[in-house]
């Protein structure tokens, strides 16, 4: 989900007249989905790892990078 997708989300659920108990509910089964998609410390050093593999690989001049315009663009 995108930023933009984020903030809509975000002022839609503030704009509820929420009761505690609902509010409780909701924030319970936000933290109960979002345990299931951390990272395990062995898939951060692995995503780490090959980031800096391609970074040393793009120093090295073996791998071409995107402009930040094409970047921008994408998002």
């Amino acid at each position: 989900m995108n930023t933009v997708s984020m903030n809509n989300l975000w002022n839609y659920l503030q704009g509820l007249s929420l009761t505690a108990n609902n509010r409780k509910w909701l924030a319970d089964r936000l933290i109960e989905n979002s345990t299931d998609c951390a990272m395990s410390d062995t898939e951060i050093r692995e995503g780490l790892n090959h980031a800096f593999t391609q970074l040393n690989e793009l120093k090295a001049g073996k791998r071409k990078s995107r402009s930040v315009e094409e970047l921008l663009y994408e998002l």
